[in-house]
């Protein structure tokens, strides 16, 4: 399962006071966006988040012209679980009307994706597939707004990650908008990290309140049974009354594999030597489980290996920081149906999805102690298992040996090894929690 860092938290808890928010400094020091896109994109996990997160950007849009395109990952059927007034189904239904008439003001293009609510993250595939073919038709100057990939609701953290993801490989610029953030977290949870402002002047303001009062099923009880109490109350509401406040998505980088994957294709011939052959042979037979639900190999390359572990997986994914790379895993999968690839970082460490098998095979040895750290963490939090394979050769560009890589992994608490093979040309362990 996908857990979050924030505590657990209420929509009705008093959190920390709008007032001190404003005094933060990285609020208070916070420059303006300084973005003039030709087109805006904003994708909501439910319907009300782009108006609560995003509206300033949305308003401002419309008002010179360009076009604004919503996408809603979910319905919000699940706002008010154990309700005896509405059905799942039936509140689906109004939150889908409260939030046309909240976007008429804007003109936005609405697109919804239906998937489940409170369960994005298990249907990260149709979600990037479906961003990926918009942002794809976006102008080069776009902005994507997404919630941001740390808010502490599921939802929101799933669209956050994959929405970044396709943003970065295509070039376009993405900033996340906290919603839930602004309840749990403390002033300093933004120091250091690129926050900017979108400016609100009165008539925007004024249409932003007329457009969260839209949403009637949550800014007021649906009856007076506990099950039916207000989502979005006017303590939480009042954090979303004046600016806006945007925390900017890292954009891609070019890796130093850049130039060999776009000249080569498969510069390691990783189709075709024995080497890889081998050794993809003997990950598989490693394997502790016959069945996986979804797969992550950590820097991927032509994901030639993610396609094979697709054969024991519901879902393989593919994660690759070389955007060249990218488009020679995707000539790997074309014929893997539940195999596919995404731009990520070992840095961004794993995708907001049910992950229960992590493979990093090489990457180890070339990325920094405290990503190869954050990966190997994080897979033991996620309770998957975790295989490691990697050359025991030498080169230049290599941070650490394979003796090395295996040896930080290993020494991590809370992990144990259930497989470990040491032979003259690479070291396999594969590391299950405790």
């Amino acid at each position: 399962m996908v857990t979050s860092g924030p505590p657990r938290f209420e929509g009705d808890d008093a959190g920390t006071p709008h007032d001190a928010w404003l005094r933060s400094a990285a609020l208070r020091d916070a420059p303006t966006l300084e973005r003039s896109p030709s087109a805006l994109l904003v994708v909501a996990a439910h319907p009300d988040d782009e108006v609560l997160g995003a509206f300033g950007s949305m308003h401002a849009a419309a008002r010179r012209g360009l076009p604004v395109t919503v996408v809603v990952a979910t319905d919000g059927e699940g706002s008010h679980p154990g309700s005896p007034t509405l059905e799942p189904a039936a509140l689906a239904e109004r939150r889908r009307a409260e939030q046309e008439e909240a976007l008429a003001g804007v003109g936005a293009r609405l697109i919804r994706l239906g998937l489940p609510d409170g369960a994005v993250h298990a249907h990260r595939r149709e979600l990037v597939a479906a961003v990926a073919s918009i942002v794809a038709a976006l102008p080069d100057d776009a902005l994507v707004l997404a919630p941001w990939s740390r808010d502490g609701h599921p939802d929101h953290e799933a669209v956050g990650d994959a929405v970044a993801a396709v943003a970065r490989e295509a070039g376009r610029a993405c900033a996340w908008s906290p919603i839930w953030a602004w309840l749990w977290g403390e002033p300093e949870l933004f120091d250091g990290m690129p926050v900017r402002r979108v400016p609100l002047d009165v008539d925007a303001r004024d249409a932003k309140v007329r457009a969260i009062a839209a949403h009637r099923s949550q800014v007021a009880p649906l009856s007076s049974h506990p099950a039916d109490r207000v989502v979005l109350t006017s303590a939480m509401l009042e954090r979303f009354a004046g600016d806006e406040w945007l925390v900017l998505a890292p954009a891609a980088e070019r890796t130093a594999f850049d130039e060999r994957y776009a000249s080569e294709g498969d510069p390691w011939s990783t189709r075709s030597s024995w080497y890889e052959r081998r050794k993809r042979s003997l990950v598989l037979a490693s394997l502790p489980d016959e069945r996986y639900r979804l797969a992550v190999e950590v820097g991927c390359g032509t994901a030639t290996l993610t396609a094979e572990l697709a054969a024991r997986c519901d879902g393989a994914l593919g994660v690759d920081a070389s955007v060249p790379a990218l488009a020679e895993a995707r000539r790997t999968l074309a014929d893997a149906p539940n195999a596919w690839v995404e731009h990520r970082t070992a840095a961004d460490g794993l995708p907001a999805a049910d992950v229960d098998l992590v493979v990093l095979s090489e990457l180890g040895s070339y990325i920094a102690d405290a990503d190869l750290l954050h990966v190997v963490e994080q897979a033991r939090d996620r309770g998957a298992h975790l295989v490691l394979c990697h050359w025991r050769g030498e080169s230049d560009d290599m941070r650490r040996s394979a003796e090395e890589v295996h040896a930080l992994a290993a020494g991590i608490r809370g992990l144990r090894r259930v497989v470990e093979h040491r032979d003259d040309a690479f070291l396999l362990d594969v590391l299950v929690p405790e």
